[in-house]
């Protein structure tokens, strides 16, 4: 971190304060969300006997369906095998071409060991090459920093191996983004030249929407071109997310497999994710987000198969418990010396390791990693496969799945959509017959469901819907320009939550409080219409009363955005208390010129040296260290306190310059001072992030603009912020 030179210092010295003044933004109304009393749930379960051989001969008399512990009478069943689906009375019925497909996402965490990532390529290979039923798609993602595709749905056998070879190979992030990026930009490109009618079925499709290199579905006929269609959009749909893990935990992958189940839910007829993972160090503290995960699943037909790439475990499933006790302790002990914090700044951020420390101690007595996939895969209507070197046998049974399943109907007749989690049971009075079913949903209007929302959401949405502004739970909230582009701006929302105007909830087990919130976002233009999907986030976590009182929660939903003006809404609401507080605010975003380009600036509030498993694109990133920032621009006039601001220019390739970044402080629109500081070379993506560090106590009291231009030869691109240095 550099210094600026002493002459800014002495060009402050005789300046006076100056009060800062802030107008209050406009408010669009929103119109709230509707709610139905006609609903219908659609189940779908398989059935085998005790030697796993699949079971086609049941009838609605064979089955009990209870919802809540109230038994449902059926409004329709039928067995669903290839194209047909045949109904209780024997009569076969031919699906529509959108029904026929098998659609089967292969998700895998990133893995670190050989030979579970030669257990992961194996286990995958021999599902693809295995016995296969009609119209049957596979896609290839990776959970890695971020959700990243490697193939797009498709029935190519020599595609899938090169992408299950990438996604259990030693690539790095940085590579498979890559990758990844360009499969995105292949899709929309499909998109944007494919128009689809799939009502009449018919299409016009250009050379250009074969970039995307799939093979049309067969059997689909007429319709192939609008399948495809369909095809490409759910997987940009499933990756609608692909930014938001902040850190590679439980929390993350959850994360990054609701986008998955959301992309999916549009799609008819049963889907299947077979998740390869080392398991998941899940805690109580994440138990809303799995209800979530498997709520959302349960409504899209979406059936979870969790593959355990361990292999034979010879020693006890629980042995961890001790070394996470031991590394909560630990983390829990450095939680009052925070890197990058001057020593008497009282100022604390809850950082990514301080919430792992907390679901650390909390989920010692969970340290069993394999429990909360199994759970996920069997609330889901699938099954663990796990603890052998060899998967065909458990393999085999997931093809038949796939392959053959029931599908029922009934209506809960709910009168009222609370948002509760409504428990789901099959039972059959069948000897010898066992039913792999789905646990259960939240109980949400049809119309929230169709909009993808899940049961955080919707207050969020009618706190927000409100004419008015709240302040009730105090945050604080700012559009931050992250890197200019030719076309969309990459942004990041951020939102910062003091902790202590939160209604905690004391834990004596833990000596502490937990506390639990929601925050989202919504994008307006001009017009007043949405233009960006909805940022929304459910936190829970374990405090203790230093971080209760002096720690502030920041939370960054990234977007990407075109020039323009926009308006930001942003909420959180106190999941105890049941307070909630609402801002609106205002910002443009303006076209970007040739060369030269810069950041926001953004106040720092903490530094990590040597994060682990940094996002090649993550925007607050610095010397392979993690930038948190603060939205409080407020620096106290003391000893051993600073001002730091944080920012990156982005160097045009196209100019031979080293780009330059002077620094301006005014006051009153009057320049006081400017420092022209040289800038050390740019990482391989032409970023140059930068920390500018100032002695506060060197700075008289007052309010300041901030300004930072970029000079790259005859470019420039400016950005600033206010600042205030308090009196002590």
């Amino acid at each position: 971190m550099r210094t600026l030179l002493c002459s800014l210092a002495v060009a402050l010295a005789a300046v006076p304060a100056l009060a800062q003044q802030s107008a209050a933004p406009a408010s669009t109304p929103q119109t709230p969300v509707v709610k139905s009393t006609v609903d219908e749930v659609v189940l779908d379960f398989v059935a085998h006997d005790k030697k796993g051989k699949p079971v086609t001969d049941l009838t609605p008399a064979d089955l009990a369906v209870f919802d809540n512990g109230a038994r449902q009478q059926f409004t329709s069943f039928r067995l669903v095998q290839g194209a047909e689906a045949i109904s209780q009375g024997g009569s076969v019925t031919k699906l529509d071409p959108l029904r026929q497909l098998r659609l089967v996402t292969l998700a895998f965490e990133s893995i670190d060991e050989v030979d579970q990532r030669k257990i992961a390529r194996t286990a995958a290979l021999d599902l693809i090459h295995g016995e296969q039923g009609a119209n049957v798609f596979y896609s290839v993602v990776v959970i890695n920093t971020r959700l990243m595709v490697l193939q797009q749905f498709t029935s190519d056998k020599d595609a899938l191996e090169k992408a299950i070879g990438k996604a259990t190979g030693a690539l790095s992030a940085e590579h498979l983004l890559a990758d990844s990026d360009r499969i995105k930009t292949d899709l929309k490109r499909y998109l944007n030249n494919a128009s689809v009618n799939t009502g009449d079925q018919t299409q016009t499709v250009t050379q250009a929407t074969q970039t995307a290199g799939q093979p049309m579905p067969a059997g689909a006929g007429a319709g192939a071109a609008a399948v495809q269609a369909r095809l490409a959009m759910v997987m940009l749909n499933m990756l609608h997310m692909d930014a938001a893990i902040a850190n590679m935990d439980a929390r993350g992958s959850l994360t990054a497999l609701q986008s998955l189940v959301q992309g999916l839910q549009t799609m008819p007829g049963r889907k299947s994710v077979l998740y390869f993972t080392t398991g998941l160090a899940s805690s109580p503290d994440l138990d809303l987000l799995t209800k979530n995960l498997t709520s959302m699943a349960n409504r899209a037909n979406v059936t979870f198969y969790s593959v355990d790439v361990r292999g034979v475990m010879t020693g006890s499933l629980n042995a961890d418990a001790a070394d996470q006790l031991r590394a909560a302790a630990s983390a829990g002990s450095g939680l009052n010396a925070t890197s990058g914090v001057a020593a008497n700044d009282q100022r604390r951020v809850v950082t990514t390791e301080d919430m792992k420390a907390s679901d650390n101690a909390q989920s010692s007595a969970f340290a069993n990693v394999q429990l909360p996939i199994r759970d996920l895969a069997e609330a889901t209507g699938g099954f663990l496969i796990g603890d052998s070197n060899d998967l065909r046998t458990p393999l085999h049974h997931v093809n038949e799945e796939i392959a053959s399943y029931y599908e029922l109907t009934y209506n809960p007749h709910i009168e009222n959509y609370d948002g509760a989690f409504r428990r789901l049971k099959v039972e059959t009075e069948r000897k010898n017959v066992v039913l792999l079913a789905r646990n259960g949903y939240f109980a949400l209007p049809p119309e929230a469901r169709a909009e993808g929302l899940q049961a955080f959401e919707v207050p969020l949405l009618k706190a927000i819907s409100e004419a008015q502004a709240a302040h009730d739970v105090e945050f604080r909230s700012t559009a931050f320009l992250e890197k200019p582009g030719a076309a969309d701006r990459d942004l990041s929302i951020l939102l910062e939550v003091p902790l202590h105007g939160l209604q905690a909830k004391p834990n004596a087990a833990q000596n502490g409080f937990d506390v639990h919130f929601s925050l989202g976002a919504l994008v307006k233009d001009a017009k007043g219409e949405v233009v960006a999907p909805r940022l929304t986030r459910d936190r829970s976590f374990h405090v203790t009363a230093e971080q209760l009182k002096l720690g502030n929660f920041v939370e960054k939903l990234p977007l990407s955005l075109a020039p323009g003006d926009y308006s930001l809404e942003t909420v959180v609401l106190d999941r105890e208390s049941g307070k909630v507080g609402v801002e609106r605010s205002k910002f443009a975003i303006e076209p970007n010129a040739k060369g030269v380009g810069i950041s926001s600036l953004a106040s720092v509030r903490s530094y990590t040296p040597d994060a682990k498993h940094l996002d090649p694109n993550e925007p607050f990133q610095f010397q392979g260290g993690l930038i948190t920032p603060t939205l409080n621009n407020s620096v106290a006039r003391a000893p051993n306190s600073n001002l730091r601001l944080f920012f990156v220019v982005y160097k045009d390739p196209a100019i031979a310059a080293k780009p330059t970044v002077e620094i301006e402080f005014l006051q009153n629109g009057k320049s006081l001072t400017k420092v022209p500081m040289p800038l050390p070379d740019a990482d391989a993506q032409g970023r140059i992030p930068y920390v500018m560090t100032i002695p506060a106590a060197a700075i008289p009291p007052g309010t300041y603009e901030v300004r930072a231009a970029a000079h790259q030869g005859d470019t420039q691109a400016v950005s600033q912020t206010d600042v205030k240095i308090e009196a002590n």
